[in-house]
């Protein structure tokens, strides 16, 4: 049985690569088929099996044998071995449509939101909007950054119809705007507004959203808003060569979009960005389970795991960083912040990260045929915790997310905006100043419990990805 793996690692977001789109026998290879009770009808609960126990990093809590026909689907399969502390691997049984939203190319409207309950009874929610994609019908639409959607096709969003509304392809969104009061609280304004009729399309965004200089005192302060690892390293050193050109003394990273992405594109950026001087120093360090790390020795060499900065240009020479986060910023983002801290004095500002710990693989099921309900066997797969990430110092330093250095509550000014809260802050410490505004504790939320972010398919913890398997 072959299990074809593409490596993404979202949000939802690092990346194992062994490469992308390879024909694998490692389960076979190394482990070998478990003798189980099967038969036709349970092909995915086998393969649920055999992927977890020889890819998942918990794989000493995945028995050896397992009698399927005790399974009602092959959730219950992945359930009944799956560790409390993983908040990550999943099943799918829509592949193909996963992979096309790796390739940054898929199906929206264009918005990027915060879902949340409207209070603490969770029933009511509502969709905050984070950003607006350029030349998407969102923006055509004239939604914007701070709009409070609570109405899709005239249909208040619950906590038991979200998913299904907000998944339409076509939408009319009735909303209220964000007023902000010279105390720094936001309100909510009173007025309905009702958008046009916005019809999803098939984009391919750019991840680089901003790439801008701001003058302060002596500073050159380069502002890099920055979306999704995506696997275009080109487009990463594009942005930074354009920083570079201009000079820029300081850096302020706006990661707080950002679910994660593609380990080459991760090791490009912090290479980028590390001091020079610490090329071939460890960057980051994967942990497999025992079983898969004695085999990828023995075929990798003893580094199999290691990634190193390398020589490269354009380099931006920085002693501090300072990067912009939420609670979106997972994976890839949390990885360059743990790897570049041994190295260099790393800044946060914003709110807790995701705690995006794992690396995560995808490892669909090739073989012909169909499950009971018609869909293709090729249609399956799973996403694996696959390995944690360590940095230099040993530290798997993220699991709970990082703490910001100045915890300040988003407050939906436009981004790249020098007023926008977290921006401003960066830009005051930069010119010698300290912190500015409160605590994000001490802020009156607007709102409930956040439930997701939703924009770019974040599959790593995205309660609107439809294809994940109940």
């Amino acid at each position: 049985m072959k299990y074809r793996i593409l490596q993404v690692c979202l949000s939802l977001a690092a990346l194992f690569v062994m490469g992308c789109d390879k024909e694998d026998d490692l389960s076979d290879t190394y482990r070998g088929h478990s003798r189980v009770k099967s038969s036709e009808d349970y092909s995915i609960h086998k393969f649920v099996h055999e992927t977890f126990s020889a890819y998942y990093y918990w794989a000493d809590n995945v028995p050896q044998y397992m009698d399927y026909s005790q399974y009602a689907t092959p959730k219950d399969v992945l359930e009944s071995f799956r560790v409390q502390q993983d908040r990550f691997s999943f099943l799918t049984d829509s592949y193909s449509e996963m992979e096309k939203s790796f390739n940054n190319d898929y199906t929206t409207d264009g918005l990027n939101y915060n879902l949340t309950y409207v209070d603490d009874s969770k029933s009511s929610v509502v969709a905050i909007v984070n950003y607006v994609y350029d030349n998407s019908p969102a923006k055509k639409a004239g939604m914007k950054r701070g709009d409070i959607i609570y109405k899709v096709n005239g249909n208040v969003i619950t906590a038991d119809n979200y998913s299904d509304l907000l998944s339409q392809n076509t939408l009319v969104y009735t909303y209220r705007e964000l007023i902000q009061g010279e105390d720094g609280q936001v309100t909510l304004s009173d007025n309905d507004l009702v958008s046009e009729k916005i019809t999803k399309i098939e984009m391919q965004i750019n991840p680089v959203l901003q790439t801008n200089v701001i003058t302060i005192d002596n500073h050159r302060v380069g502002y890099f808003l920055y979306d999704g690892f995506t696997s275009d390293t080109k487009i990463i050193m594009k942005a930074i060569e354009t920083l570079e050109a201009q000079q820029v003394t300081d850096l302020v990273l706006d990661l707080r979009l950002n679910g994660g992405g593609y380990v080459s594109t991760l090791d490009t950026l912090a290479s980028m960005l590390v001091p020079s001087g610490n090329e071939g120093n460890l960057f980051i360090e994967m942990d497999y389970n025992d079983m898969l790390k004695k085999y990828l020795e023995m075929e990798e060499g003893r580094d199999f795991n290691k990634e190193k900065f390398v020589k490269i240009s354009p380099k931006l020479e920085l002693s501090t960083l300072y990067v912009l986060v939420s609670g979106s910023s997972a994976s890839a983002s949390e990885e360059l912040i743990s790897g570049l801290s041994p190295y260099m004095k790393v800044v946060l500002i914003g709110e807790t990260t995701y705690g995006k710990f794992t690396t995560n693989t995808f490892i669909n099921f090739d073989e012909k045929g169909y499950d009971s309900n018609g869909t293709p066997y090729t249609e399956w797969a799973a996403y694996v915790s696959i390995a944690c990430c360590k940095n230099s110092k040993g530290e798997m330093n993220f699991a709970n997310g990082f703490k910001p250095d100045y915890e300040i509550s988003d407050d939906y000014v436009e981004l790249g905006s020098e007023n926008e809260p977290l921006l401003k802050q960066a830009l005051t410490l930069i010119s010698g100043g300290s912190a500015l505004t409160k605590k994000a504790e001490e802020r009156k939320p607007l709102f409930g419990e956040k439930i997701a972010s939703f924009g770019k398919p974040e599959v790593t913890k995205s309660a609107l990805i439809k294809t994940l398997v109940k």
